[in-house]
């Protein structure tokens, strides 16, 4: 009984190696339409002011590739590109004088470059693919603002900078059967001391299964960014949502 229970972990363990990918690649772009709500917010002594959405549309092009390969320990790579952008309109009082409304618009930018490191947890068992990882995102904006002239420290303004989010990386994939279908959800979430970070994805893609090397597809979804933030002097408040629809080409090598 030992023996024959050994042949067949043998043979289970073999057949899982030689159905196993050498090595993996996919790519795709695409264009994302979003729309931002929420605010920025600032306040010290002589300063309130709100920077909020006007909830306009964009639509920006978006980027992603992945590596997977058999190396034991080493974790596969993905890496990610995308922008989100807002217009807005400057509310508030500086040295008790108000000013605001449609004539100190706003604009809002931030590029992303995600580096993902992960480990399949699961690769295709019975359908079904299951990463584990961490979302490093490298993130640039700027925020600029015009209007009266006269508020030049507050209406006049053109800020830029950048930092890094680290943050835990999920990401859940299902075959449909005999369909070339797949669904697949992503979510990347972060909270450190009430400040949380989350971007999340879900998406139904086909694959043409017309060549032998590769296989070029298409994908739709729908992509969620949230940043709900507070400065650790509790002067500036961020309070932003982009969403929307996205839909783009994709390849598998």
């Amino acid at each position: 009984m030992k023996k024959t229970l050994t042949t067949l972990a043998t043979l289970a363990l073999f057949s899982t190696a030689a159905n196993a990918d050498f090595l993996r690649v996919e790519a795709g772009a695409g264009l994302w339409s979003q729309t931002n709500v929420g605010y920025i917010s600032y306040e010290d002594d002589d300063t309130t002011a709100e920077d909020r959405s006007a909830e306009v549309e964009k639509t920006n092009a978006y980027l992603w590739a992945y590596v997977k390969h058999p190396v034991p320990f080493v974790p596969n790579f993905r890496l990610e590109y995308s922008k989100i952008e807002s217009d807005g309109y400057l509310n508030g009082t500086w040295k008790g004088m108000r000013y605001g409304g449609e004539d100190l618009p706003t604009t809002t930018e931030m590029t992303q470059i995600e580096v993902i490191p992960y480990y399949n947890i699961l690769d295709d068992t019975f359908l079904v693919t299951v990463d584990l990882g961490l979302d490093i995102k490298f993130i640039d904006y700027t925020a600029t603002g015009e209007g009266d002239a006269r508020l030049v420290s507050i209406a006049l303004y053109d800020e830029s900078g950048s930092f890094v989010a680290p943050l835990p990386y999920l990401r859940a994939r299902a075959e449909l059967p005999f369909m070339n279908f797949g669904l697949e959800a992503v979510i990347k979430y972060g909270a450190l001391d009430g400040n949380t970070f989350s971007d999340m994805n879900i998406k139904l893609d086909y694959t043409f299964d017309i060549m032998p090397v590769l296989q070029p597809g298409i994908e739709v979804g729908y992509r969620e960014i949230v940043m709900d933030a507070e400065s650790s002097d509790g002067k500036t408040v961020i309070d932003l949502d982009f969403s929307g629809l996205y839909f783009g080409l994709m390849a598998r090598f």
